[in-house]
């Protein structure tokens, strides 16, 4: 059994007064096992952000557990939670270099300045933005500010790394280059990732399995292929699939 990198235990998020409230998440329950990479899939406005930045420690809990590699986190701040995470909205420090965004979270674990240099290297070379690293966040465009971001998080040494939207901003043959580089990434270092995303493509094309969310309630939690053979409700068969499946009123006989 590969052992639980995260587990979230009948996990509640109201926006507003708890049980009055706008009810974001709803008793949501899963379990990650270390090394996979899972995709949190759903339209806007479906749990899937608020799940994630409840994970990160950025959104409290209203209900629930979670818990990172055995540790229950939800009421730690999230600079004790080892988790790494990849902003939809950038999040890079304006004062510093690409370079230096990427190196901080590894000057400030004060590893040794040619490890640094070299792990930027590498991420940079990955991600495509070698020729950007002197550069500032206000002088580049908003694809490089996101694979910048993408870069800060891959690089660290955390028990997860949280990717939010992680190249919404980016076009799409780059994008389709970057899912297979960032893939086998995560996959030869062991690294477990969660992924939010409304790109069907995009999670299947990274995932190992998918969760399905809508209102606020997961629908299915399952492999790309079983997502498909054996939907567990119809919103999930309409969903999942691009073309998605065909639906027909139908009545059985007696």
């Amino acid at each position: 059994m590969i052992p639980s990198a995260l587990t979230i235990s009948g996990v509640d998020k109201f926006y507003g007064p708890i049980d009055r409230g706008v009810h974001a998440v709803q008793n949501l329950t899963m379990e990650i096992g270390r090394g996979e990479i899972v995709a949190l899939l759903g339209s806007s406005g479906c749990g899937k952000t608020s799940t994630l930045r409840m994970i990160a420690g950025f959104e409290e809990v209203s209900r629930g557990t979670i818990s990172v590699a055995g540790r229950k986190v939800h009421t730690l701040p999230p600079v004790k939670r080892n988790v790494a995470m990849a902003f939809e909205g950038y999040s890079l420090y304006p004062p510093l270099t690409v370079r230096e965004n990427m190196a901080f979270a590894l000057k400030a674990a004060k590893l040794r300045k040619r490890d640094v240099d070299a792990k930027v290297a590498s991420i940079a070379k990955l991600l495509e933005i070698e020729d950007i690293l002197e550069r500032y966040p206000s002088s580049i465009s908003g694809g490089q500010q996101q694979r910048a971001s993408l870069g800060r998080a891959l690089i660290r040494e955390a028990d997860l790394h949280l990717l939010d939207e992680p190249m919404g901003q980016l076009e799409p043959q780059l994008r389709a280059v970057l899912r297979g580089r960032i893939k086998h990434f995560i996959k030869e270092r062991g690294l477990t990732a969660i992924l939010v995303t409304h790109d069907q493509t995009e999670a299947n094309a990274l995932a190992d399995r998918i969760a399905v969310m809508e209102g606020g309630v997961l629908q299915q939690f399952d492999t790309p292929d079983m997502l498909k053979q054996r939907p567990a409700n119809l919103f999930t068969g309409t969903f999942v699939g691009e073309p998605p499946m065909n639906v027909f009123e139908a009545y059985v006989g007696t």
